[in-house]
């Protein structure tokens, strides 16, 4: 050892410097050197992420990922359909810093041209250029959309009113209307030439305006966000301070964006007083006794029981065990539990609005039987096939006739044909 020692003692001074530094290297990493250029121009490669149809008028943004150290201008470019493609203008590259994607950013945005047809396909380029000349491009793709909705009246039709000229305060009208007519909410190559395709709806606004009153909004219908075409059903109330003058009813369609919109007023629709029913009148229903009484016609006002035919048997006992009395509607009649302070103040339209609640109600409260009618019980029918309604309430259900007879006893109102 201690000649070994002795020998390191006799190298000269210089060999001893590099003994040391050959030790040292072997620890030593080398600094990091670029061999190629890894960092890329974009960060991101495929196309840019944009909606798939915009408006004339409308801002296409276009979020660019890069180290600006590497590039020195941005060119935007735009190609229509089958045209060549024009430069829309060169952008300095001069994003700024985002710490949560550790790279440059810069936001381009285009203005969608007027006088493009309708789902003419607009394909933009932002391409890259860097200061060695080298380049990449991005690219997003979108087609143009009509940006105003379409909306149009189909069909009306008066759900509660006595007839179509009598409609009075809180009648139901409803009114079919036809959004975006001929419309689509996408495009592809094999799209019909005369479909039009349309930015998507937000939602349908309606109004009424009563005689000279200023026009309040009386709905608001959220849709479906698509521009394809849409027929819908809207059921409108008539306002109750409107009796005695013309109501116009205005629907309007909202698209999302652009929030354009576009609408269509109704005919003036002119409000009357109520109908009142012309009668009220006794109907006596029961079984075990005299076999007429079985079977009640409304419209006739008369028992039917003994009658062959069913088609004129509104109401018919059909048990009375176990302590209820059952009926049901041998025709096509139908019947609407409601409230006897609906009976009391009972007009012909008051009684087909309550009518026309219960059957567009999810479930339906329409029955053609009832499984136990008990005293104060009120009904509504609609009878077989008519445009004519009674309101009936039991006032009475007797156990102890003769012949073991149980009646109950109606006490209905009517209008006479």
């Amino acid at each position: 050892m201690k000649s070994i020692f002795n020998k390191y003692l006799a190298l000269p001074a210089v060999a001893l410097s590099c003994l040391s530094l050959t030790s040292c290297e072997e620890d030593y990493e080398a600094p990091y050197r670029i061999t190629e250029d890894s960092f890329q121009i974009f960060q991101a490669t495929g196309t840019l992420p944009v909606a798939a149809k915009y408006a004339a008028g409308e801002t296409v943004k276009m979020e660019l990922v890069y180290n600006k150290t590497d590039v020195k201008e941005i060119v935007l470019l735009q190609k229509f359909d089958n045209q060549d493609s024009s430069v829309v203008r060169t952008i300095p590259a001069q994003g700024a810093f985002s710490k949560y994607k550790k790279a440059d950013t810069l936001v381009v945005e285009y203005v969608v041209p007027a006088g493009l047809a309708n789902k003419a396909t607009v394909r933009l380029d932002a391409k890259a250029i860097g200061f060695n000349n080298a380049s990449k491009t991005r690219s997003a793709s979108f087609r143009i959309a009509e940006a105003t909705p379409t909306i149009k009246i189909k069909s009306v039709a008066h759900r509660s009113a006595v007839t179509s000229g009598a409609n009075t305060a809180n009648d139901v009208i409803r009114y079919e209307l036809v959004l975006n007519e001929g419309g689509v909410t996408s495009a592809t190559a094999t799209t019909s030439a005369s479909a039009i395709l349309f930015k998507d709806l937000d939602s349908l606004n309606v109004y009424a305006t009563v005689g000279t009153s200023p026009e309040t909004r009386i709905d608001r219908i959220g849709l479906t966000k698509s521009g394809a075409a849409l027929t819908r059903n809207v059921d409108v109330k008539v306002p109750a301070n409107a009796v005695g003058q013309d109501v116009v009813f205005r629907f309007e369609a909202k698209a999302v964006s652009p929030k354009n919109a576009a609408s269509v007023s109704s005919a003036p629709v002119s409000i009357v007083a109520a109908t009142p029913f012309t009668g009220t009148a006794t109907a006596t229903i029961g079984i075990n006794g005299d076999a007429a009484a079985t079977s009640f016609n409304f419209v006739g006002r008369a028992n039917v029981g003994t009658e062959t035919e069913v088609t004129n048997k509104d109401i018919t006992v059909t048990s009375v065990a176990g302590n209820k009395f059952v009926v049901k509607a041998e025709n096509k009649t139908a019947f609407v539990k409601t409230t006897a302070a609906v009976y009391n103040s009972a007009t012909v339209n008051s009684v087909r609005q309550a009518y026309y609640t219960a059957s567009a109600a999810t479930p339906s409260t329409v029955v053609t039987s009832i499984a136990d009618l008990v005293v104060g019980d009120v009904y509504i029918a609609k009878l077989v096939d008519k445009n004519n309604y009674v309101i009936f309430k039991v006032t009475g259900i007797n156990r102890a006739g003769a012949d073991n007879q149980t009646t109950a006893t109606l006490e209905y109102k009517y209008l006479q044909p």
